[in-house]
């Protein structure tokens, strides 16, 4: 007869792994084993023996000793009594005991001990050696029933003739439980630097607890943009390995294996992949306990963070003050001609305003007028006083930062550089009669010169006034087209002709116009 109902007090309970993605949709399989010699102090699994006092059937528990097993032996004549063991096997908390591998034997049974068996009456066969069965037992959770057991039990039945003898003997060890683990665990909240807010650099950290209700928790993971970042934290989990006719491989040596709860934390570089600069996902996974199959596994809500790691980090640290201006001006803007260069100047020191040297001061810049970001474009070096240098290259109007990073600690100085517009323009043909026409063909420079207003202008050779004559508008490629009719000229003149840029929205370049080109009108 199975008795179920005993009270059984749980082994000690370690640590299992946690993965990433969404809760697992399959609950998570171990192999929990008992009365085996390779687990500590042989796994003797809680049971109680049952027999009538003077009764000579004498229980045994050798599993600690290799080949050890659990039985009962009859020592002396008996007749119409029995005894058995009980054996209870608990569940995981809130999972249940799906099946039990045995390995038994039964041997010198005489006609009376009929009823000599291990789980169920006619296993194992008499004198045939060690055998092993596997028994189901659950296939879902019951708060009434979950675990699995059995009896070992050996009978003498009165009806033949004298009874029983001395020696027949029942056993059982290797017992190999899979145990059903169905819940996945749970997420703890997010904390740590890298959940602070607003923009993020360097070395970060980032910390959740896992939590397991059945077989533990036995992996924490942090996800970045859905890969692995860092190292995943393992648990130390009580299992074994072990090798035996019901069972081989890992095994568990509690039906919580793995602590219920893990405090995992990291320390991550937001500079290195898989982190990638702007909004970035960040994840905690934690894994419970399996050895048969995948483990059960949940991760934390995505937390967007954004990361900005573009400034090249200074292998010298100490740098807290930094100043930069033009050379030229003294001042944090300039405004030059088209094509011209322009110098930057600037010091770093620390607190105390002592120079750093050899520190890297990183430079970017943004064309103004679009939506791109700040892109790195150079390096700087501080000599022994903590000064640098830089030319900005001729181009548009930019903003320029000049930044010195170490980790995460950044400071930056954003100048601005201006420059004047140069148009192209062209003439067909350059010389005219009073009356002709002449076309006119021009372009912007840079991009971004779709589609701006060009105001043309026209002046004696030798005078100072300019008046204008047409307004143009250029074309996708930033090239436009006019023309002119000398019809109120009546004598030889040369003229002058440019094209002025004003200041527009979106075009990065301030008023600038063309060299003059020259047109002679025949009087």
């Amino acid at each position: 007869m199975l008795r179920r109902g005993l009270a059984l007090s749980l082994l000690p309970a370690l640590v299992a792994l946690a993965f990433a993605g969404q809760a697992s949709a399959s609950p998570s399989r171990f192999v929990y084993e008992l009365c085996d010699s390779e687990l500590p102090g042989g796994g003797i699994p809680e049971a109680e023996f049952h027999v009538n006092p003077g009764v000579p059937f004498n229980p045994f528990d050798t599993c600690a000793q290799p080949g050890g097993s659990i039985g009962i032996t009859e020592t002396g004549s008996a007749a119409a009594t029995f005894a058995y063991w009980s054996l209870a096997v608990p569940p995981p908390p809130g999972g249940f005991v799906e099946s039990e591998a045995i390995s038994a034997v039964a041997y010198g049974l005489g006609p009376g001990n009929d009823h000599t068996y291990v789980y169920e009456n006619g296993w194992p066969s008499n004198g045939y050696g060690e055998s092993k069965r596997a028994f189901p037992e659950h296939s879902s959770y019951s708060y009434f029933s979950s675990g699995g057991g059995f009896d070992i039990t050996m009978n003498c039945d009165g009806n033949y003739g004298p009874g029983c003898g001395a020696g027949p003997t029942v056993a059982a060890h290797y017992v190999a439980v899979t145990e059903v683990d169905p819940k996945p665990p749970t997420v703890g909240a997010l904390e740590g630097s890298l959940l602070a807010g607003g923009v993020l650099r360097g070395h970060q950290t980032i910390a959740a607890e896992g939590a397991d209700v059945g077989g533990g928790v036995s992996r924490m993971e942090v996800l970045v943009n859905g890969l692995s970042a860092g190292s995943p934290q393992l648990a130390t989990c009580s299992v074994v390995a072990v090798k035996n006719t019901s069972y081989e491989g890992i095994t568990a040596i509690s039906p919580t294996p793995c602590p219920p709860k893990l405090k995992s934390g990291w320390t991550l570089d937001t500079a290195a992949p898989p982190f990638q600069r702007g909004a970035n996902t960040v994840q905690v996974c934690a894994s419970d306990y399996s050895s048969l199959g995948e483990a059960n596994r949940t991760c934390s809500p995505a937390a967007t963070v954004e990361v900005d790691d573009s400034c090249a980090e200074s292998p010298v640290p100490g740098g807290e003050v930094l100043s930069a201006q033009f050379a030229a001006t003294h001042k944090e803007e300039i405004t030059v001609p088209y094509r011209h260069t322009a110098k930057v100047v600037g010091e770093l020191a620390d607190n105390a305003g002592d120079p750093i040297s050899g520190a890297t001061i990183c430079v970017e810049m943004h064309t103004q007028g679009t939506h791109h970001p700040l892109r790195p474009v150079a390096t700087a070096v501080t000599d022994g006083q903590g000064h640098f240098a830089y030319k900005v290259p001729p181009g548009p109007n930019r903003k320029v930062l000049l930044g010195y990073r170490h980790d995460s600690f950044q400071v930056g100085r954003a100048i601005r550089y201006y420059a004047h517009a140069r148009p192209r323009i062209e003439l067909s043909p350059g010389q005219v009669e009073r009356g002709a026409e002449i076309r006119i063909r021009g372009e912007l420079p840079g991009r971004r010169a779709g589609g701006r207003v060009v105001v043309l202008q026209a002046s004696s050779l030798h005078s100072t006034r300019w008046f204008t004559f047409h307004r143009a508008t250029t074309n996708q490629d930033g090239v436009f087209h006019s023309r002119y009719r000398f019809d109120a000229t009546t004598r030889p003149v040369t003229y002058r002709i440019r094209a002025v840029v004003p200041r527009q929205d979106g075009y990065p370049w301030e008023e600038g116009h063309s060299r003059p080109a020259l047109v002679e009108v025949r009087g």
